[in-house]
């Protein structure tokens, strides 16, 4: 099992997404959106697609074999920052990771300081797992790893609701994380 993880926010609500990929499929569902790219796009931005790629995008998320979504949300609440926020999210996402079996997690890149705390929050979540069963975790551009753009658009699709998280209402599990 391989895991991609993205993360978005809107109003106090922060979210990471969990995409889950058996490990023989991983080849056909990068390959499945890669064959979403249009000409001179080097990768897919759900937030910068128009309604109706949007819609084409989410449809083929949904009909990934084997593809399977959670997502963490948290809702901040008044004296909570985002860097907690966040830290309570990749500790939980962790936990969800190991227990998959995922061997690999890749996160969405990031500046170097948040990525060197998300490594720590990481680290500090796997502290009394079995060094076995820790994956092999970075963070990669998102112009690099397909199956990071499936994370991205179904962290929006949640975030943004309605319609849109119906359509990828089969392959996810949304999680609420409390302190």
């Amino acid at each position: 099992m391989w895991a991609f993880s993205d993360e978005s926010e809107r109003a106090n609500a922060m979210l990471v997404t969990v995409v889950l990929v058996p490990t023989g499929a991983v080849n056909d569902a990068r390959d499945t959106l890669e064959g979403l790219l249009l000409a001179g796009q080097r990768r897919v931005h759900t937030t910068k697609e128009s309604p109706r790629r949007r819609r084409a995008i989410l449809d083929t998320i949904a009909g990934i074999d084997g593809l399977g979504v959670v997502v963490l949300r948290y809702r901040r609440t008044a004296g909570v920052d985002r860097v907690d926020g966040r830290h309570l999210l990749l500790q939980a996402a962790a936990g969800l990771v190991v227990g998959s079996g995922a061997t690999t997690w890749t996160l969405d890149d990031q500046e170097p300081v948040q990525r060197a705390r998300d490594r720590a929050s990481i680290a500090h979540a796997l502290t009394g797992v079995d060094r076995r069963l820790h994956p092999a975790y970075d963070h990669r551009p998102s112009r690099a790893e397909p199956l990071l753009w499936a994370a991205d658009a179904v962290c929006w699709a949640v975030g943004a609701a309605g319609d849109w998280r119906r359509r990828i209402a089969t392959v996810v599990t949304v999680r609420d994380i409390r302190p």
